[in-house]
């Protein structure tokens, strides 16, 4: 099986997680927490007011800081709601890890996209945090994005040893590949206001994609790397 088809599979047959919508309180937290994460991944945590968060969510202060003691707390309960995505892209490459490394980053990479355009928020705070730096990026290099850029890390090297990629640094080739899938994504709205485009039409959607993993990161890829895959598709 191709790993395209492994991870549409694999996405279709794992329901989302989400909060039970009782009791009454459970439904009002979850609420809470998706306008949290739309609001932090926009805006960036400095610009987002608790006030501003309850009034898109139609709760009182209150009720707010009932849930979530303070805006820190609402930070990283809003991105552990993102934990079941990166928890689903390691139980799948967990499946593959028995095939080559080139393989299993091609499969990554489709992966990310899938897991990008469905999770959009998860790209943009990464890009705000990582920019920023200081300790809510490493927060999240702990407990949510670390494991996951370390192991596509040492899998570019098994990769790179195998003959299939070109020696470039391991860690700045993985960056460079995550920021350059996700940044159509992130910038959606520059593309729909300088160029009248819709990113998330299936058909630029389907360009972007194929943009990624033939031209950049086939662009990685070794002149014995390229010949094999030509044989073989």
């Amino acid at each position: 099986m191709k790993s395209g088809n492994l991870i549409s599979e694999s996405i279709a047959m794992t329901p989302t997680p989400e909060w039970s919508a009782t009791p009454k309180g459970e439904a009002t937290a979850s609420r809470i927490l998706d306008v949290a994460l739309d609001q932090f991944s926009r805006l960036g945590f400095e610009r987002v007011t608790l006030g501003g968060i309850a009034q898109a969510a139609a709760v009182s202060q209150p009720t707010l800081h009932y849930h979530f003691q303070d805006k820190a707390h609402l930070w990283r309960s809003a991105m552990l709601a993102l934990a079941a995505v990166i928890a689903e892209e390691e139980r799948l490459m967990d499946a593959a890890r028995d095939m080559p490394a080139i393989v299993q980053l091609r499969m990554a990479m489709r992966l990310f996209l899938q897991i990008s355009w469905k999770h959009p928020a998860l790209g943009r705070i990464v890009a705000l945090e990582g920019m920023a730096g200081g300790e809510r990026l490493e927060w999240l290099d702990r407990h949510l994005i670390g494991p996951r850029n370390r192991r596509l890390a040492q899998i570019v090297r098994e990769a790179i040893a195998a003959g299939d990629l070109k020696p470039f640094p391991p860690e700045q080739l993985v960056i460079t590949l995550q920021a350059a899938a996700a940044g159509v994504i992130n910038l959606a709205p520059l593309l729909r206001a300088g160029f009248g485009v819709d990113p998330e039409a299936p058909a630029a959607r389907a360009a972007h994609d194929d943009m990624i993993l033939e031209a950049v990161l086939g662009g990685f890829l070794t002149e014995k790397s390229r010949a094999t895959r030509e044989q073989t598709t």
